[in-house]
């Protein structure tokens, strides 16, 4: 037994010989970079102690999800027929587990926005391209990449198996809040997991088959899980210096590639393989080649280049000197125009120096009632579902929100927080 000490499950155990394919898939190239990729990005500008990566919160997904199939494989008074599923697609929700993330780069979010390629189509193309993830994954069973991109795609043939790794109430979520609340130390995320799982059910509601929990037993934990959530959204995620760390290295990015077409500026040379290019199976290599501590590397080296604006914004990153919100008085337009004005007489181009956010999300979603957004991914992909169901001893699911007042009240109202970002030189003049 493989033995790996985690400090939010203390021991997540894998087998060395029924569960050998994940180990062997922990020691590829691909999986070991995602120690050095962190979970939260640039939120320990923030939160000090949030430096923890998507290689201990892949391992914990993992353990949840062996901990999710164990539960209901031992209830009673259910088909046999969803036990019977998650027993015969165990090993492939594991690795589907400790994979999901494996596409993830560094400050995800800022170099999706520069490159243009989302996460999930990185994860896609490590798993079913030329890598050593896929050759472990076909020595195990030959298509088997097929099925674990299948599960991620959300367009697998078992539906426990995929609303299990992405629903409403699944391992990935589970795992990140309680992890991300433990290593910021905001307590917001913090819920009683070992009571969510005690209350742990499956059944099926208008034909698809769902997780849920158990309606005498889990209406106080599955609010409570809602809005741990929200207020980790709202207080971690979206905070302030967070967000506007992140916007600074998106203008770090935006600077790099107009220099870099100016021929004033060396981009590191997967990254700019991966801008020039804008294919994933063209540019996987220098994607895998690309990790923090080389984005790093090359900010100190801009903080010293001869142009103005990169040198400026990097040295603000380097040294935590973040743009500051500014609060909004009177007329949008006006306001924005005087801010506008304040940069001109001190030459800062608005471009780089007027930073506006816009940061959007939902704690909870009833799709009964309201329009179903259109999936990001590929045409192939569907939608995750966006309910929790509560399920009675007959079976039948209730939606949470017909049962709970907490929850039917913030149902479908989205987080929506709009700020304006500016240098703390230029703040003090309002």
């Amino acid at each position: 037994m493989k033995t790996f000490r985690d400090p939010v499950h203390n021991i997540v155990s894998i087998d060395k010989q029924s569960e050998k394919v994940l180990l062997d898939l922990i020691d590829t190239r691909e999986f070991q970079r995602l120690r050095h990729t962190r979970q939260l990005g640039l939120s320990s500008f923030t939160y000090p102690g949030a430096e923890h990566t998507r290689f201990m919160h892949s391992l914990g997904v993992v353990h949840l999800t062996k901990r999710f199939i164990d539960k209901i494989s031992t209830l009673k008074n259910i088909d046999q027929k969803y036990i019977d599923e998650l027993h015969d697609n165990r090993m492939l929700a594991l690795v589907t587990a400790l994979l999901h993330d494996i596409g993830h780069g560094p400050f995800s979010h800022a170099l999706e926005k520069t490159t243009k390629i989302k996460h999930e189509s990185w994860t896609i193309e490590i798993i079913t391209g030329d890598t050593e993830v896929k050759k472990i994954l076909e020595y195990h069973r030959s298509g088997f990449s097929h099925e674990v991109a299948e599960v991620i795609r959300r367009t697998h043939k078992s539906k426990a198996i995929v609303k299990l790794l992405s629903s409403q109430l699944d391992t990935d979520r589970i795992d990140y809040l309680i992890r991300d609340s433990k290593f910021t130390g905001a307590g917001y995320g913090a819920f009683d997991l070992e009571w969510l799982i005690n209350c742990l059910r499956i059944g099926e509601v208008n034909g698809d088959t769902e997780f849920g929990l158990d309606l005498n037993k889990g209406l106080s934990i599955a609010e409570d899980f809602v809005m741990a959530r929200y207020y980790m959204y709202v207080n971690v995620y979206f905070h302030r210096a967070t967000r506007s760390a992140e916007l600074i290295m998106d203008k770090i990015f935006q600077r790099a590639i107009e220099l870099n077409n100016l021929g004033k500026i060396d981009l590191p040379e997967d990254l700019a393989e991966i801008i020039i290019k804008s294919s994933t199976s063209k540019t996987l290599t220098n994607y895998l080649n690309l990790s923090e501590n080389t984005i790093w590397h090359y900010i100190v080296l801009w903080s010293k280049h001869e142009d103005n604006i990169m040198s400026d914004l990097c040295t603000r990153l380097l040294n935590r000197k973040l743009f500051k919100e500014i609060q909004i008085e009177g007329n949008l337009i006006d306001f924005t125009e005087k801010v506008i004005n304040s940069l001109k007489e001190h030459g800062l181009p608005r471009e780089y120096y007027l930073l506006t956010d816009e940061a959007t999300s939902s704690s909870y979603k009833d799709h009964y009632i309201t329009q179903k957004p259109k999936s990001e991914g590929s045409e192939n992909e569907k939608e995750a579902s966006e309910q929790i169901f509560l399920f009675d001893k007959s079976g039948n699911g209730i939606e949470l929100s017909n049962k709970s007042k907490i929850i039917n009240q913030i149902r479908n109202e989205g987080i929506k927080i709009d700020r304006m970002f500016i240098p703390e030189q230029i703040r003090r003049l309002f």
